[in-house]
């Protein structure tokens, strides 16, 4: 078997400099594009924001409805109390 051995000429010779200073470059540009788009997310937003506004579903009753809804309740419980009471 093959004895393993640490040199600097192994790594010059398989261009081991040239690849490990091109991969730091290429993560070092991804990293730097992330953080870009990043910081500049909340701008973009508002700018579609302004070109799709929100939309805003009104899937509860109003407080004017639920107060009417009450009211008609209590109306009708009256109603049924009243005729209970009259038929006794």
């Amino acid at each position: 078997m093959q004895e393993l051995s640490f040199s600097y000429q192994n790594i010059i010779a398989g261009q081991g400099f040239e690849l490990a200073f091109a991969g730091m470059t290429i993560v070092f540009t991804a990293l730097v594009l992330v953080s870009t788009f990043i910081a500049l997310l909340p701008k973009v937003l508002m700018v579609i924001n302004r070109l799709i506004p929100e939309v805003h579903l009104h899937t509860a009753p109003s407080q004017e409805d639920q107060d009417s809804d009450e009211a008609e309740i209590a109306a009708a419980v009256g109603v049924a109390l009243y005729a209970r009471e009259q038929s006794r």
